[in-house]
């Protein structure tokens, strides 16, 4: 593996759970992700030259260890394997200061025609061999799986199933890349913006002897097409498990237009004790609660 990012986290980059924001791991991830892609000769230059953009297809990230306000942290990356049209890669994030890990992200990525958005072939790409890797345990799948995704979901599916309504939002300028796509980290935020609004994370009526967060331990991010800017997105959710601590929640993002998936993400959530940073049981008097807002069938 070969440094590809190194930062520190600001204040602004932090949620109300005190600790960096998914939305911004990943925008930290694909700064380091387009180091990567110009070690192996695919350099933003270089892609302009040509019409090309890089885009991610698909994210399996593991969040392993917080990281608060002003804690330093650096990127490492290798080649997992490729094919014609897909790089598949790892990056590790770290805390510089004491080499604990934060996070992994395997990522499968592309290569897309800038203006159209069509897919490209991937070029010849020497450099890779130097940097193959085999997948660490430590990155491998814990709560999710990488099966195939599921075919592409319609908003008429997700209105038969009634899942929730989480987000309702447009796709601003300022989010896209210089050819007017969404970034990757916009996929994302939407989950996390809307989540709050879902039903099953709502605390309880009555006073709270415990003040409580969530958190994501693990996502799962499938890419079916990149929105653009003035484009409608609406997030629809519902609860595929419930675990003796943690919960499986499905997400579909559509094209409100359209009517089509964007994106569909997965992710293992916890609630925790936000005084001593632990993970909370669920009790029965939450899954309870929970029970209705799980829904048979539900994958990325």
């Amino acid at each position: 593996m070969i440094d590809i990012g190194m930062g520190s986290v600001q204040i602004s980059e932090c949620d109300q759970m005190g600790h960096l924001n998914v939305r911004y791991y990943v925008a930290r991830a694909d700064e380091a992700l387009a180091n990567l892609a110009h070690a192996l000769g695919m350099g933003p230059r270089a892609l302009r030259a040509q019409g090309l953009r890089l885009g991610v297809l698909d994210h399996h990230i593991r969040f392993i260890g917080e990281l608060h306000v002003g804690a330093p942290f650096r990127f490492r990356g290798g080649v997992l394997g490729r094919d014609a049209d897909t790089l598949v890669v790892l990056q590790e994030m770290r805390n510089t200061a004491t080499d604990a890990l934060a996070a992994t992200f395997r990522v499968e990525v592309g290569l897309f025609d800038a203006a159209s958005g069509e897919r490209r072939p991937l070029p010849a790409l020497p450099g890779a061999d130097a940097l193959r890797m085999e997948l660490p345990a430590h990155a491998a799948p814990k709560g999710l799986n990488l099966t195939t995704p599921r075919a592409r979901p319609h908003w008429d599916e997700a209105e038969r199933l009634g899942l929730e309504q989480g987000h309702v939002g447009a796709v601003s300028a300022r989010e896209c890349d210089r050819d007017g796509w969404l970034t990757t980290d916009g996929i994302i935020a939407r989950v996390w913006d809307g989540a709050s609004n879902l039903p099953w994370r709502r605390p309880p009526p009555g006073p709270q002897t415990v003040k409580i967060g969530g958190a994501a331990l693990e996502y799962r991010l499938h890419y079916h097409a990149t929105p653009r800017a003035g484009d409608l997105i609406t997030v629809r959710s519902g609860l595929r498990e419930i675990g003796t601590k943690t919960t499986v929640a499905t997400n579909w993002l559509f094209d409100r237009e359209s009517g089509l998936a964007c994106a569909t993400a997965e992710l293992v959530g916890v609630r925790f004790d936000l005084s001593t940073r632990k993970a909370l049981e669920i009790d029965d008097e939450t899954r309870a609660r929970m029970l209705p807002y799980v829904k048979a069938g539900l994958a990325v």
